[in-house]
């Protein structure tokens, strides 16, 4: 009898620590899920598209060396996934060491899932060059791929 007791006491012992266990485990991942999920919503919105338009609302397509040709009143049309507050756009002019020639050309406030920005030739310092943007989610951002473009007067 007394044996019968001692195992039942075990038994209870053992269970009651493995439920404990468990309990704590999945507080432990609820947390970590938790944490995980307000990371996520603290990353920089996805450029999933950007599209270069003439000013009659023709896309322009690159040429066979993946230039741009541009000139006054291009569009220049990111579609956004993620939520944005804000979009600027840099240009580079193309060459050795013209990193410290890079300036902002543009920016402005995202609203919706898409931002639109219409240059003009003269806010560019030079006729050939890379050009960028970066979508911001408040103070973090991310840069999209770099556009080269050739600025042509006409």
């Amino acid at each position: 009898m007394i044996k019968r007791i001692v195992i039942l006491c075990m038994t209870i012992i053992m269970l009651t620590a493995c439920t404990k266990g468990t309990e704590s485990k999945n507080t432990d991942e609820g947390k970590y899920k938790t944490l995980y999920e307000e990371l996520l919503a603290q990353q920089p919105p996805t450029i999933e598209r950007i599209t270069i338009e003439d000013a009659a609302g023709n896309v322009i397509v690159q040429d066979e060396s993946g230039w741009y040709a541009i000139s006054n009143n291009t569009k220049m049309i990111a579609k956004v996934k993620g939520s944005a507050t804000e979009a600027e756009v840099y240009f580079v002019p193309s060459g050795t060491e013209t990193g410290k020639y890079q300036q902002l050309i543009a920016s402005s406030v995202v609203e919706g899932d898409q931002v639109q920005f219409t240059f003009t030739t003269d806010q560019f310092t030079d006729g050939l060059g890379y050009l960028w943007m970066v979508i911001y989610h408040e103070d973090l951002g991310r840069k999209s791929d770099e556009l080269r473009l050739i600025i042509s007067e006409e």
